[in-house]
C-alpha cells in the first residue's frame, strides 16, 4: 500500500481546493516560513481521526476551517482527502467537519465511521497515533529527553500503553478492593464488639423464654391440678353444707309439728281454772319472750358470721401480703448476695483491665523506643546512601570532566586553524553584504512609491463609502415614512374610518352576524384612471354592506332598528338582480372608455354587485362626449366623464370642482396602500443593492489596507534587513578583531586544562576508596534494619493481642456493668414493693382489728342472750313446778307439756348446731371460692385438656414452679430484642465476613493479575528495547561512517521502571553521552532514533516535518544519503528548507501564500534533469 494524493479544501491555510501527488519514492514539500507547510501533516493527521487540537496546533475543532482573509471570505467546511493505492486498486479515505459542528468520515466518497477506516488500515502502522508521522520538534524533544522520557519513546513503539493502563485500572481496583477491606474490618472490629454483647444479651433472653415457657406449662399443669384439687374441696363442702341445710329443714318441721302440739295442749290447758290460766298466760308470756330473745340471738349470730368472714377474708389477705414481703425480703437478700458477688466480679475485671492496660502501655513505650532506634538507624543509613549518591554523581562528573578537558585540549589545535580559516571567510563575508546593502536600497524606493498609490486609492473608496452611507441614511428614513403612512392607512381600512356610523358599529360586531362580508368600497378594484368617475357614480352607495343572504340582512337592520344606531343599505347576494345591456352604437363612439360594471374589478362571485350598482352606465371623456352621446345616440342611462361630471338617466347634469371628496378617499385608500407595499419593496430593494456595492468597497479598502501592510511589513523588512547587514559589516569587523585575541587564549587555557585534568583523577581516588567504606556500612545498617524489623513485627503482634485481651474484658465488664444496672433496678423495684405491701399490711391489720373488737362485741350480746334464755327457762320451769304443785290434777297434762317443751328445747338446740355447722360451711366454701378464684387466675384460659397429677407429682411440679421463677427472678431483667438484633448483626456479620473473604480472594488475584500484567508488559518492552537498540546501532554505523551507537538500561531498578540512556561512539572514539556532542551531531543522533522506531511500526508511508533543520550541510548530506537508501523501498513525504536534502527527492512541491491562502507548485526534478541534460 502507498499513499497516491492528498486532497485538501477549507482545511486550514488551504482555502482552495489543493490536490498534492505524492510520488512512490522521496517527495519534498518545500517554501518559505508561514507558507502552511505543516498544515498538510495536520491535514494527515485529522484525516486518520486525530482528536488532539494541541496536536495539529488548533484551539478548537472550528479552527481547522479557513478562517477567511482580507480578500476571502470564510469557508464553511473544511474537507481533508487521502487517496491510497494496493493490490486491489485505489482507496480514498476522508474527513469533513462544517462550521455547525457537523462532522463526517468517509471512505470512497460514501459515509462511514472512524472505526471502519481504522479497520482497513489495521495492522499497516497507519492510525492516529502512528510513528509514521515525525512532527516538528520530535527529533530535539528525543536527543533533550531524560532518561524517563527515553523510555516512553520504548514504550510507546513496543504498546506496553495497554499494559500500564490495565495496569493501572489494576492498581486502582486493588487499591479499592484493600480500601473495601480494610473499611469491612473496621466495622467486622466494631460489629464483633457489639455481636459479643448482643450474645450474652440473647443467651439470657433465650434462657428467659425457655423458663417462661416452661414456667407456663408448669402454671398451667400445676394450677389446672390445684384448681381441680380445690373444685373437689368446694364441693365436697357445698355437698355438707346440702345435707346439713336438709337436716335443718327436717328440723324446722319436725320443731313446727312439736310447738304445734304444745299449742294444743295449751288450749286444753287453758280450759282449766283461771290460776292454771294465769299461768298459762304467764308461761306464754314467757313463751313469747323466750321467741324475741331467740330472734335477737339469731340476728347477732349472722352479723357475727358476717363479721368472722369478713375477717377471714382480710386474714388471708393479710397473709398473701406477709408472705409476700417475705418472698420480697428473700429475693432482695438474694440480690444483695448477687450484687455483691458481682461487685467483686466487677472489682477483679477491673483490676484486670488495669493490669492489661498497663502490660500494653508498657508494651507500646518499649515498641515506641524500639521504632525511634529503627527510625534513627534508618536515618543514618538514609545518610549513607545520599552520600554514596553523591560521590557516585561526582565521580560521573569528574569522568565527565575528565573527557570534557581532554576533548578541549584536542579542540584547542583545531581551533587554531580553524579560527584562521574563518577570518578569510569574514572578509568575504563583508564585501557580499556590502553589495546586499546596496539593493535592499532600491527595493526599498520602489515599495514606498507603491504605498503612497495604495493610500490614493483607498481614501477615494472611503469617500464613496462614506456617501453610500448617507444614501442608505435617506432611504431607511424614507422607508420608514412609507410604513407610517401604511400602518395609518390600513388602521383607518381596518376601523372603517369614513364610512357611516352604522356602517361601523356592523363590522365592529361583525362576528354576531354570520354571513356579513365587506362594503362596497372595499370590495371592487378600480383603475387609478376611472377613480373620479366611479366614485361619482357610486355616491353614498359606496357604504352599501354586501351580505350572503337575506336573513343577514333582516337581522343586521333589526339590530340598527333595536339600538337606533343609523340606517344604511344592505346590498344580500341572493336577492340581487343586475340590469346592466350593452349598447354598441354606444361603443363606436370616440368618446366611449368602457362600461363602468366592466372597468372595475371584482371577485368571481360577488360579479353582480357591480351589475347590480352601474348597470349599463358607461364612462366617457368628457362632459361634450356625454351630451353628444345622448343627443344623437339616444343612449338613457347614466354617464360620467373621467372629471367626474355626472349625466342622469332624466337628462340632469351634476358637476364642477370634487376636491378631497370623502367618497374619493375610500376608493383611493386601498390603492394607496397598494402604493407604499410596492414602494417599501422598491426602497428595501435600492438599500439592499447599496448594502453590497458597500460591502464591496468595504472589501477593496480591507484588500488595500492589506496590502498597504503588507507593503509596510515588506518595506520594514527590507529597512531592518538593511540595517541588520549594517550591524552584521559592523559585528563581523568586530569578530575578526576578537579572532587575534582568542588564539594568544589558547595556550593559556591547554596548560590549565592540563592541571585540571591531573587534579580530577587524584580526587577520583579518594572518592572510590571512600565508596568502598560506605558501601560496607551500608551493608551493616541493612542488616541491623532488617533484625529490628522483624523485632518490631513481633511487638506489634504482642500488642494487637493485649488489645484484643483489653477489648474481651471491656465487654465483659459492659455486660456485668449492665446486670449490676438491672440487679439495682430489681432492688429499687423490691423495695418500692415491700413498701407498698408494708402499708397495705399495716390498713389491713387495723381493719382485723376492728372486726375482731365489733365481732367480740356481738359475741357478748350473743352471750347476753344465752343467759337471759337461761333465765326464763328457769322461770318457765319454775312456774311449771307451781303449776304442779297447784295442780296436781293436771299432772299428765303437764307431764306432756313439759316434754313437749323439752324436746322443743332439745329441737331448737339441735337446730341451732346445725344453723352454727351450716355457718361454718358457708366459711369453708367461701374461703374456697375465694382460693378457686385466685387460683383460676393464675391459670388463666387454657385450650386442650390437662393431665391429671397425683398428689406427690403435684407436690414435685409446685417445688419446679418455685424453682422456675426462682430461676427468672435471677436473671433479671432482660431484652427480648436482643435476640432478634443478635440475628441481624450476626447475618450482618456472616455477610461482611462473606464479603472479606470475596475481597481477599478478589485482592489476591489482581496481584496475580498485575504481575501477569507486569510480566507480558516486560517481555514486550523487551523484546522492543532489543529491536530498537539494534537498529539504533546500524543506523548510527551508517550516519558516522562505522560509528557505533546503544540504548543503555540504567542498572538498579526493575525493567519496567528503570530508565534509557543513549550513547554513541564515533569513530576512533570512545562512548560519549548526548550532551558532548554538537547541534548537528545530536539531531543526526535524533534521525537514528526515530528511524530506529519507526522500523518497529512499520508504515505504507513516512511524514518528517524539518527534521533535518538542525543540520549542517555535511550532516544534511549524511541524512540526504539515509534517505535515498531508503527511498527506493519506503514512500517518504519531507517537508524541508534544505537545498541539500531537497536533491534526493523525486518531487518537489513549492507551497506559497498569498492573501493568506496557501498554493501548491508541483515540480518534477527527473523532468527537469532531462531537459538540463
Amino acid at each position: 500500500m502507498r499513499l497516491v494524493s492528498i486532497f485538501i479544501k477549507g482545511f486550514k491555510s488551504f482555502a482552495y481546493p489543493t490536490k498534492i501527488d505524492i510520488s512512490k519514492g522521496i517527495t519534498a514539500i518545500v517554501g518559505p516560513n508561514g507558507s502552511g507547510k505543516s498544515n498538510i501533516v495536520d491535514a494527515i493527521r485529522w484525516v486518520f481521526g486525530e482528536q488532539s487540537m494541541k496536536t495539529i496546533r488548533a484551539d478548537n475543532r472550528e479552527d481547522v476551517i479557513f478562517a477567511g482573509s482580507e480578500k476571502n471570505p470564510p469557508a464553511n467546511s473544511a474537507v481533508v482527502k487521502l487517496t491510497f493505492e494496493d493490490e486491489r486498486g485505489l482507496i480514498t479515505i476522508g474527513r469533513e467537519i462544517t462550521r455547525d459542528g457537523l462532522s463526517q468520515y468517509s471512505i470512497n466518497d460514501k459515509p462511514s465511521r472512524l472505526r471502519d477506516i481504522k479497520e482497513i488500515f489495521q495492522g499497516t502502522g497507519v492510525g492516529m497515533d502512528i510513528y509514521s508521522i515525525v512532527g516538528q520538534g520530535q527529533v530535539d524533544k528525543v536527543v533533550t529527553a531524560s532518561p524517563y522520557e527515553l523510555r516512553a519513546l520504548i514504550e510507546e513503539a513496543a504498546g506496553t500503553a495497554i499494559y500500564k493502563e490495565k495496569k493501572k485500572q489494576s492498581l486502582a481496583k486493588l487499591s479499592e478492593t484493600e480500601a473495601n477491606l480494610n473499611r469491612i474490618e473496621d466495622i467486622l472490629f466494631e460489629l464483633g464488639k457489639q455481636r459479643k454483647s448482643l450474645y450474652l444479651k440473647a443467651k439470657r433472653a433465650e434462657k428467659y423464654l425457655e423458663y417462661t415457657e416452661r414456667l407456663k406449662e408448669v402454671r398451667t399443669l400445676y394450677y389446672g391440678n390445684a384448681v381441680r384439687v380445690e373444685r373437689e374441696i368446694l364441693n365436697t363442702h357445698m355437698e355438707g353444707h346440702e345435707k346439713v341445710s336438709d337436716e335443718l329443714k327436717e328440723l324446722q318441721r319436725k320443731l313446727i309439728e312439736h310447738e304445734s302440739k304444745w299449742s294444743t295442749l295449751r288450749q286444753e290447758f287453758s280450759e282449766m281454772d283461771k290460776e292454771i290460766e294465769g299461768f298459762t298466760r304467764l308461761l306464754e308470756e314467757y313463751k313469747k319472750r323466750q321467741n324475741d330473745l331467740l330472734e335477737l340471738k339469731e340476728m347477732y349470730s349472722k352479723k357475727l358470721s358476717d363479721k368472722e368472714s369478713k375477717l377471714i377474708e382480710v386474714s388471708t389477705k393479710l397473709d398473701t401480703l406477709k408472705a409476700e414481703v417475705e418472698d420480697l425480703e428473700k429475693r432482695k437478700d438474694e440480690l444483695k448476695l448477687i450484687s455483691d458477688g458481682m461487685k467483686q466480679q466487677i472489682e477483679d475485671e477491673e483490676k484486670e483491665l488495669k493490669e492489661l492496660e498497663s502490660i500494653k502501655d508498657s508494651m507500646v513505650h518499649k515498641y515506641s523506643e524500639k521504632e525511634k532506634d529503627w527510625l534513627k538507624l534508618q536515618e543514618e543509613l538514609d545518610s549513607v546512601v545520599k552520600r554514596m549518591s553523591k560521590i557516585e554523581n561526582e565521580l560521573e562528573r569528574l569522568s565527565n570532566v575528565r573527557e570534557d578537558t581532554q576533548k578541549r585540549l584536542n579542540l584547542i589545535g583545531s581551533q587554531l586553524q580553524s579560527k584562521g580559516e574563518r577570518l578569510e571567510d569574514l572578509k568575504k563575508e563583508i564585501e557580499e553584504l556590502a553589495a546586499q546593502g546596496k539593493e535592499s536600497t532600491e527595493k526599498q524606493k520602489e515599495l514606498e512609491e507603491n504605498i503612497a498609490l495604495s493610500k490614493e486609492r483607498r481614501d477615494t473608496l472611503e469617500n464613496q463609502l462614506e456617501e453610500l452611507k448617507e444614501k442608505i441614511a435617506q432611504s431607511m428614513e424614507e422607508l420608514r415614512r412609507s410604513q407610517i403612512e401604511r400602518n395609518t392607512l390600513e388602521r383607518q381600512q381596518l376601523e372603517y374610518q369614513g364610512f357611516s356610523r352604522a356602517v361601523r358599529e356592523i363590522f365592529s360586531r361583525s362576528d354576531d352576524f354570520d354571513g356579513l362580508i365587506d362594503v362596497v368600497a372595499n370590495l371592487v378594484e378600480i383603475p387609478k384612471t376611472f377613480e373620479t368617475a366611479v366614485s361619482v357614480l357610486l355616491g353614498s352607495r359606496m357604504q352599501d354592506v354586501v351580505v350572503e343572504s337575506s336573513i343577514t340582512a333582516k337581522r343586521i337592520v333589526a339590530f340598527l332598528k333595536q339600538h337606533k344606531i343609523g340606517r344604511l343599505t344592505l346590498l344580500p347576494l341572493d336577492m340581487l338582480k343586475g340590469n346592466f345591456k350593452r349598447f354598441k352604437a354606444v361603443e363606436n363612439h370616440p368618446g366611449f372608455l368602457g362600461y363602468a360594471a366592466k372597468v372595475v374589478d371584482v371577485a368571481e362571485e360577488f360579479k353582480i354587485v357591480p351589475e347590480y350598482l352601474f348597470g349599463s352606465a358607461i364612462v366617457v371623456k368628457s362632459l361634450d362626449d356625454a351630451i353628444d352621446i345622448r343627443k344623437n345616440l339616444g343612449f338613457q342611462g347614466r354617464i360620467v366623464s373621467l372629471d367626474g361630471q355626472l349625466l342622469s338617466a332624466g337628462g340632469a347634469i351634476t358637476g364642477g370642482y370634487i376636491g378631497n371628496d370623502v367618497r374619493l378617499d375610500l376608493v383611493t385608500r386601498k390603492r394607496r396602500i397598494q402604493e407604499l407595499e410596492q414602494k417599501e419593496k422598491d426602497l428595501q430593494k435600492a438599500m439592499e443593492r447599496m448594502q453590497r456595492e458597500s460591502v464591496k468597497i468595504k472589501d477593496e479598502i480591507q484588500e488595500l489596507r492589506g496590502y498597504i501592510r503588507v507593503l509596510n511589513e515588506e518595506l520594514n523588512g527590507i529597512i531592518s534587513k538593511g540595517a541588520a547587514i549594517n550591524r552584521m559589516i559592523h559585528e563581523l569587523l568586530k569578530t575578526a578583531n576578537e579572532l587575534e585575541s582568542e588564539i594568544s587564549e589558547l595556550d593559556k587555557l591547554k596548560e590549565e586544562y592540563t592541571k585540571k585534568l591531573n587534579d580530577s583523577l587524584n580526587k577520583r581516588e579518594e572518592l572510590e576508596e571512600e565508596f568502598k567504606t560506605l558501601n560496607q556500612q551500608k551493608k551493616e545498617f541493612e542488616k541491623e534494619l532488617q533484625t529490628f524489623s522483624q523485632e518490631l513485627k513481633e511487638e506489634k503482634k504482642k500488642l494487637e493481642e493485649i488489645q484484643n485481651q483489653i477489648v474481651d474484658r471491656k465487654l465483659k465488664l459492659s455486660g456485668l456493668y449492665e446486670k449490676q444496672e438491672q440487679y439495682t433496678k430489681e432492688l429499687s423495684a423490691i423495695s418500692q414493693k415491700k413498701r407498698e405491701n408494708s402499708e397495705a399490711i399495716i390498713v389491713l391489720e387495723r381493719e382485723i382489728e376492728e372486726l375482731e373488737n365489733e365481732a367480740e362485741k356481738l359475741r357478748k350480746q350473743v352471750a347476753d342472750q344465752d343467759r337471759e334464755l337461761q333465765s326464763v327457762k328457769r322461770e318457765t320451769e319454775a312456774l311449771f313446778s307451781s303449776i304442779r304443785d297447784q295442780r296436781q290434777g293436771k299432772e299428765e297434762r303437764l307431764n306432756a307439756l313439759q316434754e313437749l317443751e323439752s324436746e322443743i328445747e332439745a329441737l331448737k338446740s339441735e337446730r341451732e348446731q346445725k344453723r352454727e355447722k351450716l355457718h361454718q360451711f358457708d366459711l369453708l366454701i367461701q374461703e374456697s371460692k375465694m382460693r378457686l378464684e385466685q387460683l383460676e387466675k393464675e391459670l388463666g384460659e387454657v385450650e386442650g385438656e390437662i393431665p391429671v397429677l397425683s398428689d406427690e407429682e403435684l407436690e414435685k411440679t409446685r417445688m419446679e414452679l418455685e424453682e422456675l421463677e426462682n430461676k427468672l427472678k435471677f436473671l433479671g431483667s432482660v431484652d427480648l430484642d436482643a435476640i432478634e438484633e443478635y440475628k441481624l448483626v450476626d447475618a450482618e456479620y456472616q455477610e461482611l465476613m462473606v464479603q472479606k473473604e470475596d475481597l481477599e480472594e478478589a485482592r489476591q488475584k489482581l496481584i496475580k493479575l498485575i504481575e501477569k500484567i507486569d510480566e507480558e508488559a516486560r517481555n514486550r518492552f523487551k523484546s522492543t528495547y532489543e529491536k530498537v537498540n539494534e537498529n539504533f546501532g546500524k543506523y548510527i554505523s551508517e550516519i558516522f561512517d562505522g560509528g557505533e551507537g546503544e540504548i543503555r538500561i540504567i542498572p538498579g531498578e526493575d525493567l519496567l521502571e528503570s530508565g534509557l540512556e543513549i550513547s554513541v561512539r564515533r569513530p576512533g572514539r570512545k562512548f560519549q553521552k548526548l550532551q558532548l556532542f554538537s547541534g548537528g551531531e545530536k539531531a543526526l543522533v535524533g534521525i537514528a532514533l526515530v528511524f530506529a522506531l519507526l522500523s518497529i511500526k512499520p508504515s505504507p508511508f513516512y511524514v518528517l516535518d524539518e527534521v533535518d533543520a538542525p543540520l549542517d550541510d555535511f550532516n544534511a548530506e549524511r541524512f540526504k544519503n539515509m534517505l535515498r537508501r531508503h527511498g527506493e523501498d519506503t514512500q517518504f513525504l519531507v517537508i524541508t528548507h534544505n537545498k541539500i536534502v531537497m536533491e534526493v527527492a523525486y518531487v518537489l512541491h513549492g507551497i506559497t501564500m498569498t492573501d493568506g491562502i496557501s498554493r501548491v507548485i508541483p515540480v518534477k526534478l527527473g523532468t527537469i534533469e532531462s531537459v538540463i541534460g
